[in-house]
Protein backbone atom coordinates (compact mmCIF):
# COMPACT_ATOMS: atom_id res chain seq x y z
CA UNK A 1 0.00 0.00 0.00
CA UNK A 2 0.90 3.37 0.65
CA UNK A 3 4.62 3.66 0.91
CA UNK A 4 6.00 7.39 2.61
CA UNK A 5 10.04 8.06 3.69
CA UNK A 6 11.99 11.24 5.44
CA UNK A 7 14.33 13.42 3.13
CA UNK A 8 16.14 16.35 3.48
CA UNK A 9 13.80 19.30 2.97
CA UNK A 10 15.10 22.96 1.50
CA UNK A 11 13.76 25.42 3.72
CA UNK A 12 14.38 29.14 3.57
CA UNK A 13 17.30 30.50 5.72
CA UNK A 14 15.37 32.86 8.56
CA UNK A 15 18.94 34.44 9.14
CA UNK A 16 18.26 35.59 5.69
CA UNK A 17 14.42 36.07 5.16
CA UNK A 18 13.19 37.02 8.49
CA UNK A 19 9.79 38.04 6.88
CA UNK A 20 8.10 34.34 5.41
CA UNK A 21 4.89 35.58 4.62
CA UNK A 22 6.55 37.93 1.81
CA UNK A 23 8.17 34.79 0.19
CA UNK A 24 5.48 31.55 0.55
CA UNK A 25 2.87 31.66 -2.18
CA UNK A 26 -0.07 29.77 -2.81
CA UNK A 27 -0.25 26.80 -5.34
CA UNK A 28 0.50 28.54 -8.88
CA UNK A 29 -2.70 27.37 -10.42
CA UNK A 30 -5.14 29.38 -8.08
CA UNK A 31 -2.91 32.86 -8.33
CA UNK A 32 -3.65 34.84 -10.84
CA UNK A 33 -1.72 37.51 -13.11
CA UNK A 34 -2.57 40.49 -10.78
CA UNK A 35 -1.41 38.50 -7.99
CA UNK A 36 1.61 37.19 -9.75
CA UNK A 37 2.77 40.50 -10.34
CA UNK A 38 2.17 41.26 -6.12
CA UNK A 39 4.30 38.80 -5.39
CA UNK A 40 7.12 39.34 -7.93
CA UNK A 41 7.15 43.03 -5.79
CA UNK A 42 6.56 41.55 -2.54
CA UNK A 43 10.82 40.12 -2.30
CA UNK A 44 13.31 39.27 -4.54
CA UNK A 45 13.33 35.81 -2.84
CA UNK A 46 9.64 35.26 -3.38
CA UNK A 47 9.26 31.75 -3.97
CA UNK A 48 6.64 32.39 -7.03
CA UNK A 49 10.10 32.75 -8.73
CA UNK A 50 10.40 29.24 -8.53
CA UNK A 51 6.78 27.95 -9.34
CA UNK A 52 5.27 30.27 -11.57
CA UNK A 53 8.26 31.99 -13.42
CA UNK A 54 7.15 35.32 -15.22
CA UNK A 55 9.87 35.15 -17.49
CA UNK A 56 8.84 35.19 -21.32
CA UNK A 57 8.21 31.72 -23.13
CA UNK A 58 10.18 28.36 -22.55
CA UNK A 59 12.80 30.67 -20.50
CA UNK A 60 11.18 30.80 -17.82
CA UNK A 61 11.76 27.46 -16.91
CA UNK A 62 15.68 28.11 -17.03
CA UNK A 63 15.17 30.94 -14.91
CA UNK A 64 13.12 29.15 -12.42
CA UNK A 65 16.17 26.69 -12.37
CA UNK A 66 18.74 29.34 -11.96
CA UNK A 67 16.82 31.19 -9.51
CA UNK A 68 16.62 28.33 -7.16
CA UNK A 69 20.51 26.75 -7.65
CA UNK A 70 21.45 30.79 -6.89
CA UNK A 71 19.16 30.62 -3.39
CA UNK A 72 20.72 27.13 -2.52
CA UNK A 73 24.11 28.42 -3.25
CA UNK A 74 23.56 31.70 -1.28
CA UNK A 75 22.37 30.53 1.40
CA UNK A 76 18.75 31.60 0.86
CA UNK A 77 17.38 28.02 1.18
CA UNK A 78 19.41 25.43 3.62
CA UNK A 79 19.09 21.97 3.42
CA UNK A 80 17.69 19.91 6.66
CA UNK A 81 20.66 18.16 8.49
CA UNK A 82 18.77 14.99 8.43
CA UNK A 83 16.40 13.19 7.11
CA UNK A 84 12.64 14.09 8.07
CA UNK A 85 8.82 14.47 7.64
CA UNK A 86 7.19 17.77 8.45
CA UNK A 87 4.29 18.29 11.28
CA UNK A 88 2.66 20.86 9.43
CA UNK A 89 -0.65 22.58 11.23
CA UNK A 90 -2.80 24.87 9.47
CA UNK A 91 -5.54 26.91 11.95
CA UNK A 92 -8.60 29.36 10.71
CA UNK A 93 -11.71 30.67 11.58
CA UNK A 94 -14.34 28.62 10.13
CA UNK A 95 -17.78 29.43 10.95
CA UNK A 96 -16.99 31.88 13.93
CA UNK A 97 -15.03 29.04 15.25
CA UNK A 98 -11.37 28.48 15.52
CA UNK A 99 -10.32 25.00 13.43
CA UNK A 100 -6.95 23.17 13.25
CA UNK A 101 -6.12 20.43 10.06
CA UNK A 102 -2.39 18.19 11.28
CA UNK A 103 -1.30 17.21 8.03
CA UNK A 104 2.36 15.46 7.55
CA UNK A 105 4.77 16.75 4.45
CA UNK A 106 6.92 13.47 3.50
CA UNK A 107 8.07 11.76 0.17
CA UNK A 108 5.83 8.86 -1.31
CA UNK A 109 7.08 6.09 -3.60
CA UNK A 110 5.15 6.94 -6.81
CA UNK A 111 2.63 4.08 -7.96
CA UNK A 112 -0.05 4.31 -10.85
CA UNK A 113 -2.94 6.47 -10.06
CA UNK A 114 -6.17 3.44 -8.86
CA UNK A 115 -3.40 1.22 -7.19
CA UNK A 116 -2.38 2.82 -3.93
CA UNK A 117 -2.80 6.23 -4.81
CA UNK A 118 -6.73 7.40 -6.24
CA UNK A 119 -7.51 10.33 -8.17
CA UNK A 120 -11.02 11.91 -6.55
CA UNK A 121 -12.09 13.97 -9.97
CA UNK A 122 -11.85 14.60 -13.48
CA UNK A 123 -9.01 16.44 -14.88
CA UNK A 124 -7.84 18.78 -17.46
CA UNK A 125 -4.37 17.67 -18.19
CA UNK A 126 -3.95 21.20 -19.76
CA UNK A 127 -0.93 21.65 -17.23
CA UNK A 128 0.91 18.79 -17.45
CA UNK A 129 3.18 19.87 -19.84
CA UNK A 130 3.96 23.04 -18.24
CA UNK A 131 4.59 21.26 -14.81
CA UNK A 132 6.60 18.79 -16.78
CA UNK A 133 9.32 21.16 -17.75
CA UNK A 134 9.42 23.43 -14.28
CA UNK A 135 10.38 19.81 -13.20
CA UNK A 136 12.62 18.96 -16.09
CA UNK A 137 14.46 22.29 -15.50
CA UNK A 138 14.61 22.46 -11.76
CA UNK A 139 14.89 18.66 -10.34
CA UNK A 140 13.15 19.71 -7.62
CA UNK A 141 9.39 19.13 -6.09
CA UNK A 142 8.58 22.67 -5.81
CA UNK A 143 4.45 22.24 -5.23
CA UNK A 144 2.74 20.18 -2.72
CA UNK A 145 0.09 17.01 -3.67
CA UNK A 146 -2.57 16.86 -0.87
CA UNK A 147 -3.83 13.76 -0.33
CA UNK A 148 -5.85 12.05 2.33
CA UNK A 149 -6.20 8.78 4.20
CA UNK A 150 -8.71 6.93 6.42
CA UNK A 151 -7.00 6.23 9.89
CA UNK A 152 -9.34 5.97 12.99
CA UNK A 153 -6.33 5.59 15.19
CA UNK A 154 -5.27 8.86 14.40
CA UNK A 155 -1.66 8.27 14.47
CA UNK A 156 -0.88 11.46 13.13
CA UNK A 157 -3.03 13.55 15.62
CA UNK A 158 -0.92 11.54 18.63
CA UNK A 159 2.71 12.22 16.75
CA UNK A 160 1.90 16.30 16.55
CA UNK A 161 0.42 15.92 20.34
CA UNK A 162 3.53 14.40 21.74
CA UNK A 163 5.97 17.21 19.76
CA UNK A 164 7.76 19.24 22.46
CA UNK A 165 9.84 21.57 20.55
CA UNK A 166 8.85 24.51 19.16
CA UNK A 167 7.88 25.34 15.89
CA UNK A 168 10.76 26.11 13.07
CA UNK A 169 8.02 27.84 11.57
CA UNK A 170 5.57 29.58 12.49
CA UNK A 171 3.68 32.39 10.05
CA UNK A 172 -0.12 34.03 9.02
CA UNK A 173 -0.37 33.71 5.80
CA UNK A 174 -3.79 35.13 4.45
CA UNK A 175 -5.39 34.54 7.37
CA UNK A 176 -4.39 31.07 7.96
CA UNK A 177 -1.85 30.19 10.68
CA UNK A 178 1.38 27.60 9.81
CA UNK A 179 3.21 25.75 11.89
CA UNK A 180 6.07 23.25 10.73
CA UNK A 181 8.01 20.76 13.11
CA UNK A 182 10.66 18.81 11.29
CA UNK A 183 10.70 15.52 13.03
CA UNK A 184 13.95 13.66 12.30
CA UNK A 185 13.57 10.83 15.40
CA UNK A 186 13.64 7.42 14.02
CA UNK A 187 11.34 5.73 16.12
CA UNK A 188 8.74 8.84 15.80
CA UNK A 189 9.31 8.48 11.74
CA UNK A 190 9.27 4.87 11.76
CA UNK A 191 5.49 4.81 13.79
CA UNK A 192 3.87 7.38 10.74
CA UNK A 193 5.00 4.87 7.93
CA UNK A 194 3.74 1.84 9.71
CA UNK A 195 0.84 3.27 10.29
CA UNK A 196 0.39 4.06 6.69
CA UNK A 197 1.06 0.90 5.19
CA UNK A 198 -2.49 -0.40 4.91
CA UNK A 199 -3.48 3.00 3.50
CA UNK A 200 -4.99 4.05 0.35
CA UNK A 201 -4.62 7.38 -0.50
CA UNK A 202 -6.92 10.11 -2.63
CA UNK A 203 -5.53 13.02 -4.47
CA UNK A 204 -7.35 16.02 -2.89
CA UNK A 205 -5.31 18.76 -4.73
CA UNK A 206 -2.52 18.09 -7.21
CA UNK A 207 -3.62 15.49 -9.92
CA UNK A 208 -1.70 17.38 -12.43
CA UNK A 209 1.68 17.34 -10.37
CA UNK A 210 0.92 13.66 -9.45
CA UNK A 211 1.15 12.46 -13.22
CA UNK A 212 3.59 14.88 -14.00
CA UNK A 213 6.06 13.13 -11.20
CA UNK A 214 4.71 9.97 -12.32
CA UNK A 215 5.93 11.00 -15.96
CA UNK A 216 8.85 12.66 -15.08
CA UNK A 217 10.07 9.45 -13.02
CA UNK A 218 9.29 6.88 -16.30
CA UNK A 219 11.58 9.50 -18.25
CA UNK A 220 14.38 9.81 -15.68
CA UNK A 221 14.90 6.81 -13.81
CA UNK A 222 16.09 7.02 -10.73
CA UNK A 223 16.01 6.17 -6.71
CA UNK A 224 15.09 10.11 -5.86
CA UNK A 225 12.81 10.69 -9.10
CA UNK A 226 10.44 6.87 -8.07
CA UNK A 227 9.45 9.30 -5.32
CA UNK A 228 7.74 13.03 -5.19
CA UNK A 229 6.65 15.28 -2.37
CA UNK A 230 3.50 15.11 -0.70
CA UNK A 231 1.28 16.37 2.55
CA UNK A 232 -0.74 14.14 3.90
CA UNK A 233 -4.38 14.36 6.21
CA UNK A 234 -6.67 12.33 7.62
CA UNK A 235 -9.56 12.25 6.64
CA UNK A 236 -10.60 11.74 10.49
CA UNK A 237 -8.99 14.79 11.72
CA UNK A 238 -11.42 17.48 12.81
CA UNK A 239 -9.83 20.46 10.85
CA UNK A 240 -10.01 18.61 7.00
CA UNK A 241 -12.50 20.57 5.80
CA UNK A 242 -14.32 20.77 2.41
CA UNK A 243 -15.63 23.87 1.20
CA UNK A 244 -18.08 24.26 -1.60
CA UNK A 245 -17.48 25.41 -4.99
CA UNK A 246 -20.40 27.77 -7.24
CA UNK A 247 -20.71 28.27 -10.21
CA UNK A 248 -20.26 32.07 -12.03
CA UNK A 249 -22.45 32.25 -15.15
CA UNK A 250 -21.79 35.39 -17.52
CA UNK A 251 -21.99 36.98 -20.42
CA UNK A 252 -25.47 34.98 -20.70
CA UNK A 253 -28.21 37.01 -20.95
CA UNK A 254 -31.71 35.02 -19.84
CA UNK A 255 -34.12 36.42 -18.21
CA UNK A 256 -35.73 34.95 -14.69
CA UNK A 257 -39.52 33.34 -16.34
CA UNK A 258 -37.08 31.77 -19.02
CA UNK A 259 -35.32 30.30 -16.37
CA UNK A 260 -38.40 29.47 -13.89
CA UNK A 261 -39.53 27.64 -17.23
CA UNK A 262 -36.76 25.47 -18.14
CA UNK A 263 -36.36 24.34 -14.00
CA UNK A 264 -40.15 22.42 -14.38
CA UNK A 265 -38.80 19.75 -16.13
CA UNK A 266 -36.33 18.40 -13.36
CA UNK A 267 -36.77 21.07 -10.41
CA UNK A 268 -39.08 21.98 -7.92
CA UNK A 269 -38.21 25.67 -6.61
CA UNK A 270 -39.01 28.04 -4.01
CA UNK A 271 -38.58 32.21 -4.77
CA UNK A 272 -36.69 34.44 -2.49
CA UNK A 273 -35.76 38.12 -2.97
CA UNK A 274 -32.11 38.71 -2.89
CA UNK A 275 -29.48 36.34 -2.29
CA UNK A 276 -28.96 36.34 1.96
CA UNK A 277 -32.33 33.83 2.29
CA UNK A 278 -31.14 32.20 -0.26
CA UNK A 279 -28.18 31.03 1.49
CA UNK A 280 -29.99 30.49 4.91
CA UNK A 281 -31.68 27.98 3.36
CA UNK A 282 -28.91 25.98 1.47
CA UNK A 283 -26.82 26.20 4.44
CA UNK A 284 -29.99 24.21 6.25
CA UNK A 285 -30.19 22.02 3.76
CA UNK A 286 -26.80 21.18 3.60
CA UNK A 287 -27.35 17.25 4.08
CA UNK A 288 -30.09 16.59 1.78
CA UNK A 289 -29.30 15.65 -1.95
CA UNK A 290 -29.95 17.55 -4.43
CA UNK A 291 -30.80 21.30 -3.52
CA UNK A 292 -29.26 23.68 -4.90
CA UNK A 293 -29.58 27.68 -5.44
CA UNK A 294 -29.29 29.74 -7.93
CA UNK A 295 -29.23 33.44 -7.57
CA UNK A 296 -30.48 35.84 -10.70
CA UNK A 297 -28.59 39.44 -10.26
CA UNK A 298 -30.77 41.46 -12.45
CA UNK A 299 -34.06 40.86 -11.02
CA UNK A 300 -32.36 40.16 -7.35
CA UNK A 301 -34.07 37.19 -7.46
CA UNK A 302 -32.95 34.05 -5.55
CA UNK A 303 -34.72 30.43 -5.85
CA UNK A 304 -33.87 27.35 -3.97
CA UNK A 305 -33.73 24.18 -6.08
CA UNK A 306 -34.67 20.72 -5.27
CA UNK A 307 -34.26 18.18 -7.54
CA UNK A 308 -36.97 15.86 -8.28
CA UNK A 309 -36.45 13.79 -11.63
CA UNK A 310 -34.70 11.22 -10.01
CA UNK A 311 -35.97 8.19 -12.00
CA UNK A 312 -34.29 10.12 -14.78
CA UNK A 313 -30.79 9.08 -12.96
CA UNK A 314 -31.91 5.31 -12.08
CA UNK A 315 -31.49 4.83 -15.70
CA UNK A 316 -28.09 6.62 -15.78
CA UNK A 317 -25.57 4.43 -17.72
CA UNK A 318 -22.72 6.73 -17.60
CA UNK A 319 -21.78 6.39 -13.61
CA UNK A 320 -22.49 2.97 -12.22
CA UNK A 321 -22.53 4.09 -8.57
CA UNK A 322 -25.76 5.41 -6.91
CA UNK A 323 -23.88 7.77 -5.03
CA UNK A 324 -22.28 9.33 -7.99
CA UNK A 325 -25.49 9.79 -9.70
CA UNK A 326 -26.81 11.27 -6.98
CA UNK A 327 -23.70 13.72 -6.43
CA UNK A 328 -24.98 17.67 -6.05
CA UNK A 329 -22.20 18.27 -8.71
CA UNK A 330 -23.36 15.83 -11.31
CA UNK A 331 -26.78 17.18 -10.66
CA UNK A 332 -25.66 20.76 -11.18
CA UNK A 333 -24.09 20.11 -14.43
CA UNK A 334 -26.45 18.13 -16.64
CA UNK A 335 -29.24 19.27 -15.18
CA UNK A 336 -28.78 23.15 -14.62
CA UNK A 337 -25.63 24.12 -16.21
CA UNK A 338 -26.42 21.86 -19.24
CA UNK A 339 -30.01 21.06 -19.18
CA UNK A 340 -31.34 24.90 -18.45
CA UNK A 341 -28.35 27.40 -19.58
CA UNK A 342 -27.11 25.18 -22.35
CA UNK A 343 -23.27 24.88 -20.85
CA UNK A 344 -21.54 21.77 -21.57
CA UNK A 345 -18.96 21.46 -19.03
CA UNK A 346 -17.19 18.76 -21.05
CA UNK A 347 -16.92 21.40 -24.02
CA UNK A 348 -13.59 23.56 -23.58
CA UNK A 349 -15.88 27.02 -25.42
CA UNK A 350 -18.45 26.74 -23.01
CA UNK A 351 -16.37 26.96 -20.08
CA UNK A 352 -15.53 30.75 -21.04
CA UNK A 353 -18.99 30.88 -19.49
CA UNK A 354 -18.18 30.09 -16.73
CA UNK A 355 -16.08 31.01 -13.38
CA UNK A 356 -15.79 29.73 -10.00
CA UNK A 357 -16.71 31.42 -6.78
CA UNK A 358 -14.95 29.67 -3.77
CA UNK A 359 -13.12 30.30 -0.65
CA UNK A 360 -13.35 30.78 3.00
CA UNK A 361 -15.64 33.67 3.27
CA UNK A 362 -19.30 34.01 2.81
CA UNK A 363 -20.79 33.88 -0.79
CA UNK A 364 -22.29 36.85 -0.36
CA UNK A 365 -18.94 38.83 0.20
CA UNK A 366 -17.23 37.32 -2.62
CA UNK A 367 -19.95 37.95 -4.77
CA UNK A 368 -19.52 41.75 -4.56
CA UNK A 369 -15.92 40.95 -6.20
CA UNK A 370 -16.91 39.56 -9.22
CA UNK A 371 -19.15 40.06 -12.38
CA UNK A 372 -21.55 37.74 -12.93
CA UNK A 373 -25.10 37.17 -14.40
CA UNK A 374 -26.36 34.31 -12.44
CA UNK A 375 -24.48 32.25 -10.02
CA UNK A 376 -25.43 28.24 -9.08
CA UNK A 377 -24.77 27.51 -5.56
CA UNK A 378 -23.88 24.19 -4.32
CA UNK A 379 -23.25 22.43 -1.12
CA UNK A 380 -19.98 20.49 -0.93
CA UNK A 381 -19.87 16.37 -0.87
CA UNK A 382 -18.76 14.62 1.98
CA UNK A 383 -15.35 13.35 2.60
CA UNK A 384 -17.40 9.45 2.62
CA UNK A 385 -18.50 10.27 -0.98
CA UNK A 386 -15.23 10.79 -2.19
CA UNK A 387 -13.50 8.09 -0.43
CA UNK A 388 -16.38 5.65 -1.80
CA UNK A 389 -16.24 7.04 -5.28
CA UNK A 390 -12.42 7.38 -5.52
CA UNK A 391 -12.28 3.55 -4.07
CA UNK A 392 -14.26 2.30 -6.23
CA UNK A 393 -12.32 3.39 -8.85
CA UNK A 394 -14.88 6.24 -10.16
CA UNK A 395 -14.38 9.94 -10.34
CA UNK A 396 -16.57 13.18 -9.73
CA UNK A 397 -17.18 16.00 -11.90
CA UNK A 398 -14.26 18.91 -12.74
CA UNK A 399 -14.62 21.42 -9.21
CA UNK A 400 -16.80 19.12 -6.90
CA UNK A 401 -14.82 19.62 -4.28
CA UNK A 402 -12.19 22.53 -2.63
CA UNK A 403 -10.42 21.38 -0.04
CA UNK A 404 -9.03 24.19 2.52
CA UNK A 405 -6.85 25.26 3.42
CA UNK A 406 -4.01 24.76 0.46
CA UNK A 407 -1.08 23.99 1.17
CA UNK A 408 1.22 27.35 0.26
CA UNK A 409 4.71 26.66 -2.17
CA UNK A 410 7.48 27.17 -0.55
CA UNK A 411 7.51 26.26 2.76
CA UNK A 412 9.69 23.12 1.89
CA UNK A 413 11.31 22.43 -1.40
CA UNK A 414 12.32 18.82 -2.43
CA UNK A 415 15.32 18.46 -4.49
CA UNK A 416 16.59 15.56 -6.34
Amino acid sequence: MAKVSPFKGWRYNEDIITLLGDVIVPPYDVITKEEQDGYYDKSPYNYIRINLNNTPSEEKYLSAANTLNMWIGSGVLVEEQKPAIYILSQSFILNGARVERISCICALTLSELGDDVLPHEQTIDKHLDDRYKLMSSTSANSGQIFMCYKDEEMSLETLHENLKSKPSIDVELDDVQYKIWPVTDINAINQFVISLESKKLVIADGHHRYKTALKYSKNHPSPQSEKVMVTLANSKNPGMQILPTHRIIKKLDVSIPDIKKSLNEYFTFEEFEGVEQLLTRMEKSKNKKGVLGLFHKSSNTGLLLEFCAWEVLENDVDHKMDVLKKLDTNILHRFLLNGVFGIDTNKQADLENLSYLRGNNSPKKMLNKVEYEVVCFVNPPSLDDVFTIAENGEVMPQKSTYFFPKVYSGLVTRNF
